[in-house]
């Protein structure tokens, strides 16, 4: 039988897309070698871009909303790469401390949030994040005085259902 996925057109297009996926990783980048322009050639154009206080600028790739990771490279004025650091790691969200980090220390901490929303009166912002074995949910209170209350890591219920796992 011959349905629409059994097509060779169909599977040469699967390929290609998963060809091209596989060029856009940023853990490919290289910091003190790759250019701004092969930067934005392998990834295309950032989520964000903003002006480096310290000179250049700072380029974040957010790959959500059901992407699991955001990247932040800083260029600088020569166009060179300088840094690159994956922004969603369980560190990064240690570094909050409730009753003193502001939005601006989360949004330079993590990066754009996936979703935003209210529970409890709070303010939250939300990253979708790969803990390994599964993937999980970051999700950071706000209070009334913009300040981080608190944040929890949890199971992405979307893909375990809501198991937590082993």
């Amino acid at each position: 039988m011959n349905t629409p996925h059994s097509r060779p057109e169909f599977l040469v297009a699967i390929c290609a897309a998963l060809l091209v996926a596989g060029c856009a990783m940023p853990e490919r980048i290289v910091p003190n070698q790759t250019s701004a322009d092969e930067l934005m050639r392998q990834l295309g154009e950032p989520s964000t871009k903003r002006p480096n206080p310290a000179g250049g600028e700072v380029w974040d790739y957010v790959y959500g909303p059901q992407g699991v990771q955001t990247w932040r490279f800083t260029v600088d004025p020569g166009r060179k790469v300088s840094s690159a650091t994956p922004l969603l790691t369980e560190e990064r969200l240690r570094r909050l401390t409730p009753g003193q980090s502001t939005e601006q220390d989360v949004l330079e901490a993590l990066g754009q949030p996936r979703d935003t929303g209210r529970v409890g009166g709070e303010m939250t912002w939300e990253w979708r994040v790969d803990l390994p074995p599964r993937v999980g949910v970051y999700v950071v209170r706000f209070g009334n005085d913009g300040r981080v209350s608190g944040y929890n890591i949890l199971p992405d219920v979307l893909i375990d259902g809501g198991n937590p796992g082993p």
